[in-house]
């Protein structure tokens, strides 16, 4: 239900294929669908573009395989969500050199959000991980508020 000076919550997802050109499109994505004026879509885009990347990477994904990419906005908050095949036995985790060259992801990941994690799929392979980043909207709020 819509109540006063909240914007009801938009879901978006959309289908990658398993190549280096898919973090490109998420981050073209999030432009799109969140408007270059929404106060995160520069981490939106970054966290979209590090989490599919790393889906690609690390997750044991084919040719074939589909990256489910999901963008959830509220008014106060934007998720991100990538589902990938998870062929790997082992999970996400933070780099613990965080001063390497490669491997930052989810170190740039957990920097601009406000909160991340790993979820298992009890039905199928692979697993989803997500990102939230808050929403710190000018004074008037967010766009189309009800008063």
């Amino acid at each position: 239900m819509k109540t006063a000076g909240t914007l009801p919550e938009a879901r978006h997802e959309v289908r990658l294929s398993c190549d280096p050109a898919s973090p490109s499109r998420a981050r073209s994505e999030v432009r799109r669908l969140l408007g270059h004026e929404h106060p995160v879509v520069d981490d939106a885009a970054l966290a979209a573009s590090e989490l599919v990347t790393n889906a690609i990477r690390h997750s044991g994904c084919q040719a074939d395989d589909v990256i489910g990419f999901t963008l959830v906005v509220t008014d106060a908050f934007v998720r991100v969500e990538v589902r990938d095949p998870g062929a790997s036995l082992t999970g996400p985790r933070l780099r613990s050199e965080p001063d390497e060259e490669d491997g930052r992801g989810l170190l740039i990941v957990q920097a601009i959000a406000a909160a991340w994690g790993v979820g298992r799929h009890d039905d199928r392979p692979g697993r989803t991980v997500w990102c939230a980043l808050r929403i710190a909207w000018p004074t008037s709020g967010p766009p189309d508020a009800a008063p």
